[in-house]
């Protein structure tokens, strides 16, 4: 796609700008990725951190979320891995369009069958249960469908798109990842 902004070149980073500003408003995602993870230990007394991206059919990330969440902000006396991957997922499909019938990934099978299957909710906080169901009863997960993924590949099973236990593998969820790792190191600083 060409656009020739003010200076009607195509390479002047001002139009480049606008073009991905514009790019984003109007892309439509076809996939969800999300990640959590927590700080140093699991259980964590300190916290625990979440990332989502989601992504176009060009397979670029045209939205994202990142944050962090300490045991009193969640209502436990400590955070967990599960818990946090539970949270991006359910920050995630809250943040999608209405008429998304897209692909929610991610490296947690616990927190995919909680959400698309109604697992079990054990030492989940009542907020993100209630959030959750909220979800679940809109109806939108009848138009999704989820895919489990290995998580931490290697960059040869990147390049092959598998990951040892024979899952695919996504530079979205490393991206999601390296997110949960960058903020957990951040507020390990603090």
């Amino acid at each position: 796609m060409n656009y020739y902004g003010p200076s009607g070149d195509i390479h002047d980073p001002a139009v480049i700008a606008a073009v991905r500003a514009l790019r984003a408003r109007c892309a439509t995602p076809v996939a969800l990725y999300a990640d959590g993870g927590v700080i140093r230990q699991n259980p964590s007394t300190i916290g625990g951190t979440w990332a989502w991206c989601m992504v176009d059919a060009d397979g670029e990330r045209i939205r994202h979320a990142v944050g962090w969440m300490t045991p009193a902000e969640l209502g436990t006396p400590a955070v967990t891995n599960n818990q946090t991957e539970l949270l991006a997922l359910v920050l995630g499909l809250e943040a999608l369009p209405a008429a998304f019938a897209g692909t929610v990934y991610s490296d947690s099978w616990v927190s995919l069958q909680r959400i698309f299957h109604a697992a079990k909710l054990n030492n989940l906080p009542q907020w993100l249960i209630e959030r959750l169901q909220a979800i679940q009863k809109s109806g939108a997960l009848a138009t999704m469908r989820y895919v489990l993924l290995d998580g931490h590949p290697t960059r040869a099973q990147l390049e092959a798109g598998i990951g040892k236990r024979g899952n695919p593998v996504s530079t979205w969820n490393v991206w999601c990842d390296a997110q949960c790792s960058a903020l957990a190191r951040e507020r390990q600083q603090r």
